[in-house]
């Protein structure tokens, strides 16, 4: 059910921005609520609680981002698209958000919000990856492997995401929508070992 709403009102933000031509505005706002709520345990909390009304959840919204986050010196700051007006400007993703609160959908809005973002990356031919080494990769490492990425791939650009997994080894693992592609040594002695126990001897 909920990755039908995430669905359903991910596909209704996109059409939305896309006809106001406000994609790359809402793609930054979102990342900034999504980052927002994943480290604030509380707002999630306060929008779920029964003991606020909805409006209280709205203006609660439209202070913390439209009126402080986004009126801050980080506010000119994007990390991906160049844009001219400030994030907030006409607040129409706080009234995305108040809609969503509205029909008591507040616990997806994560979820509604990733998969917007999943939408306007696939708009822009831009790829997806999760990346996972033993060992962090320097900064030539990433760009040889994303150059890679984009080789092997439809896509023109690419948002990578890296992780640290000291148990893999050595290697890399990466995850590119439901396809992994995994190089790890871990992997390896795991095969090694799989079919070593279908020896007969």
């Amino acid at each position: 059910m909920a990755r039908i709403v995430s669905k359903v009102y991910g596909e209704a933000l996109f059409e939305f921005a896309k006809e106001n031509n406000q994609l790359e505005k809402i793609y930054e706002e979102s990342l900034d609520i999504i980052d927002v709520f994943s480290t604030e345990e509380d707002i999630s909390k306060f929008l779920l609680s029964p003991k606020t009304t909805d409006e209280e959840k709205i203006e609660f919204l439209k202070s913390l981002f439209v009126d402080n986050i986004w009126k801050s010196s980080k506010s000119i700051l994007y990390r991906f698209f160049k844009l001219v007006n400030p994030k907030g400007e006409n607040q129409k993703i706080i009234d995305f958000l108040a809609i969503i609160i509205k029909k008591g959908r507040q616990k997806d809005i994560v979820a509604i919000l990733k998969h917007f973002i999943h939408l306007v990356l696939q708009d822009k031919n831009i790829g997806e990856a999760e990346v996972y080494s033993a060992m962090p990769l320097s900064e030539t490492q990433k760009e040889r492997l994303e150059e890679k990425l984009i080789n092997s791939t439809q896509f023109d650009k690419f948002i990578v995401n890296y992780n640290v997994d000291e148990s893999l080894i050595a290697g890399l693992k990466i995850k590119i929508d439901d396809k992994v592609y995994d190089t790890t040594y871990k992997t390896k002695l795991f095969d090694i070992s799989k079919n070593l126990r279908g020896l007969k001897l």
